[in-house]
């Protein structure tokens, strides 16, 4: 038996008879004492014992191995648990058996099994159960990191399709708005430039020329004339005033208010119809919904006539004794000479168009690709296109457009304030006639046509010529300027200095395939070569598959493989050339062997170097959107004298798009040029820029008096203040707020 016992397994025996029937005659307890050896004890009989404390049997000494023995059935019992499902692992509920007394006493208790080995299994279960769970959480958080990251990486496709150009404001919420901005900036442009079209009326160039300038002529001397009318006008209004001033008794308005009055009325009738055509316009102007400046002198003339003949046919009314006609000649005459610049600027450039076949047209271009605006030449891509331009409404007609209705009511509504609201309806003539002869200061009517007649002198001079203020707004807007090696370095500025042969082949065949690969190309520099290469009267070559690499071109010439281009490019290519030599170099690589060295100059011409120190001064940067490999932004700012970072360089694919005539297309040519060369390119944005700033200037200030003169005069008005508003002081307000503008526009010059 007792070899028996080391090799059986009593739990698997126990559970073997788990199954049968619980009966009397079959006793699971015994049989396992029999097994181990021990006899059934009898049956004794029972003892009572109380109730509330119920006999248990004597724990019994278990031998270790068969404690072990034991425990590896039921490690491995707790183990399948585990993996088995709650249900199936749960324990089936019997009835409780009913045994002797005595037998429980005698038996051993197994529970010192469960006692022992359970805490252990549990332990285990518990730490297994919570590495699961953690496992479980960490699956969960990498499950919920993937879907947000599949779901931003989706957000992103979206945008991107969307907006193609334009960054998700996560990532740079400052770049983003920058480009939206300038996005609605040039659809706003756009958008307006159709409405406007609809009802532009084009002129002929030539014929436009000639009669613009037999108007603006013809405008000159009438305005002259109104000029001296406005002279008579004022010493008439002066005079009374004035001891020293000789004036004929019966002029006299203090004395003969009669007949003074009446010969100011005739000075203003005669200067009314010499400048008649001004005063229409505008009132056709206010009636077509597109009131000007003029509108405000057409009111002002008119009030003044009223006031005029209501100190006639009212007999001591509240106000001035003298009209303030003179003023209103003054402004007529202002709004004449307006006129008439703008008359003459605008002959001139029809005559600029006139003066050329193919003008080239400066675009104010928003590329969406770099987000950035640029000033860049191209072609007219439609002929009438800047003929559109010059009919568009100026900004000084736009700003007159939004002041112009304002300034009407605002006079309108003070002189019923200052008169009727007083009780004095009769005073109305005053106040309404001294509130408008300030209303339109003379800075406010002259703003734009001496400025655009100023500019559009000079840039004839240069060929070239200007829309109108509006489009000269538009190119002071941009921060670059695209330049070609054209602009930079015009034909004559690039010479051949020398010729350093390495022994390989003749120097006329070195100058003939440095001239075939550049001429291919299109660059200046392949004339250069060229003429160098028949002066030597050496045979001219042709170049095939030219391709543009960086830092120089690679082509063949008959059957050799030609590389030209910078030390950069020999130096990438592993060859092995001479350090620290100064000037331009051209190192000229055949079939893999350095060949020769060209040693060029680019000199550059007055005229474009005063152009770059001009762009230095506007603040305005270059992008060399250049093929010539010599030519690079730390060599153009060494031969200018420029600040480091004035000039930068495209990729030679973006350089391509940038000298595309596709590049501008579909954009408004804001000017027209008729000369190549950057002098040209940058005298034009450098008066667009003195004109656009003049007349912002200008509308700046007119505005400003226009408006403090109204609040004044009707303050002085509802006072009653008769000796503080003489013609005099009218006068003097005007003139010395004309001082600042004149000066403003003299700059123009």
């Amino acid at each position: 038996m007792g070899k028996m016992d080391d090799t059986m397994n009593l739990d698997a025996l126990k559970d073997l008879l788990n199954g049968v029937p619980d009966t009397d005659e079959f006793d699971l307890d015994s049989i396992i004492a029999e097994v181990e050896g021990r006899a059934p004890a009898a049956e004794p009989k029972q003892a009572p014992q109380p109730a509330s404390e119920p006999p248990r049997p004597a724990p019994r000494r278990v031998e270790p191995q068969k404690q072990e023995a034991a425990a590896m059935p039921r490690a491995k019992e707790a183990q399948r648990a585990r993996t088995v499902p709650q249900e199936e692992t749960a324990p089936r509920r019997t009835a409780p058996k009913k045994r002797p007394v005595a037998q429980q006493e005698e038996l051993p208790d197994l529970s010192a099994f469960t006692d022992e080995e359970d805490p252990r299994a549990a332990r285990i279960a518990a730490r297994e159960a919570k590495a699961a769970a953690r496992r479980e959480k960490a699956a969960a958080k990498a499950a919920v990191k993937a879907a947000r990251r599949a779901a931003e990486t989706e957000y992103d496709e979206q945008d991107d399709e969307a907006a193609a150009y334009e960054k998700t404001p996560s990532r740079s919420p400052r770049r983003a708005e920058k480009m939206t901005r300038k996005e609605a900036k040039a659809a706003r442009i756009a958008a307006e430039q159709a409405e406007e079209e609809e009802d532009i009326e084009l002129r002929d160039p030539a014929q436009a020329a000639r009669s613009f300038k037999r108007r603006a002529q013809g405008l000159s001397a009438r305005s002259t004339l109104v000029l001296l009318l406005t002279a008579a006008a004022a010493y008439i209004s002066l005079a009374p005033g004035m001891e020293k001033l000789p004036l004929p008794t019966v002029l006299d308005i203090s004395v003969n208010p009669l007949i003074g009055v009446g010969v100011l009325l005739l000075l203003q009738f005669i200067a009314l119809f010499i400048g008649v055509d001004v005063f229409g316009m505008g009132f056709y102007s206010l009636f077509h919904g597109a009131p000007d400046r003029a509108t405000l002198v057409s009111f002002a003339v008119l009030a003044a006539l009223l006031h005029g003949a209501s100190i006639i046919v009212f007999d001591n009314q509240a106000g001035v004794e003298i009209p303030y006609l003179a003023v209103s000649m003054l402004m007529l005459y202002a709004a004449m000479r307006e006129e008439r610049n703008r008359y003459a600027a605008r002959a001139r450039a029809y005559q600029a168009i006139c003066s050329a076949e193919q003008p080239m047209a400066i675009y104010s271009h928003y590329d969406k690709e770099d987000d950035a605006c640029r000033a860049a030449k191209g072609p007219l891509h439609a002929e009438d296109a800047f003929l559109t331009e010059m009919e568009r409404p100026d900004s000084a007609d736009r700003f007159a457009m939004i002041y112009v209705p304002i300034a009407l009511a605002a006079s309108i509504i003070f002189a019923l304030l200052a008169s009727v609201g007083r009780g004095e309806p009769v005073r109305f003539f005053w106040a309404f006639s001294a509130i408008l002869s300030v209303s339109a200061p003379l800075g406010l009517l002259c703003a734009f046509g001496a400025s655009y007649n100023n500019v559009s002198r000079r840039l004839l001079r240069s060929g070239a010529a200007i829309a109108g203020a509006r489009q000269a707004d538009l190119l002071r807007g941009t921060e670059e300027i695209v330049l070609t090696e054209n602009d930079l370095f015009p034909a004559g500025s690039i010479a051949l200095e020398s010729l350093q042969n390495m022994g390989r082949i003749s120097d006329d065949r070195i100058l003939a395939c440095a001239a075939a690969l550049t001429d291919a190309a299109g660059l200046e520099l392949g004339r250069v070569l060229t003429e160098a290469t028949r002066e030597r009267y050496g045979a001219t070559l042709s170049a095939r598959n030219v391709q543009m690499v960086e830092g120089g071109l690679a082509g063949e010439v008959g059957t050799s493989r030609v590389v030209l281009g910078t030390a950069a490019l020999m130096v990438n290519m592993g060859m092995r050339i001479r350090a620290g030599q100064s000037g331009v170099h051209a190192y000229l690589v055949v079939n893999g062997e350095l060949a020769g060295v060209l040693t060029l100059r680019y000199q550059p011409t007055k005229s474009t170097y005063q152009a770059m120190r001009l762009m230095r001064r506007m603040h305005m940067n270059a992008v060399l959107a250049v093929q010539d490999f010599n030519i690079s932004p730390a060599m153009v700012e060494s031969e200018f004298d420029l600040r480091r970072g004035f000039a930068d360089q495209p990729a030679p694919d973006a350089a391509q798009r940038l000298t595309e005539p596709s590049y501008t297309e579909g954009g408004a040519p804001a000017a027209i040029l008729t000369r190549d060369g950057a002098g040209p390119l940058v005298q034009v944005l450098r008066c667009a820029d003195k004109l656009a700033g003049a007349v912002r200037s200008n509308l700046t200030l007119g505005a400003f008096a226009g408006i403090c003169g109204m609040l004044i005069v009707f303050y002085l008005v509802s006072q009653n203040a008769v000796d503080a508003l003489p013609v005099r002081n009218l006068l003097l307000y005007l003139l010395l707020w004309y001082a600042p503008v004149f000066l403003i526009t003299q700059q123009t010059h």
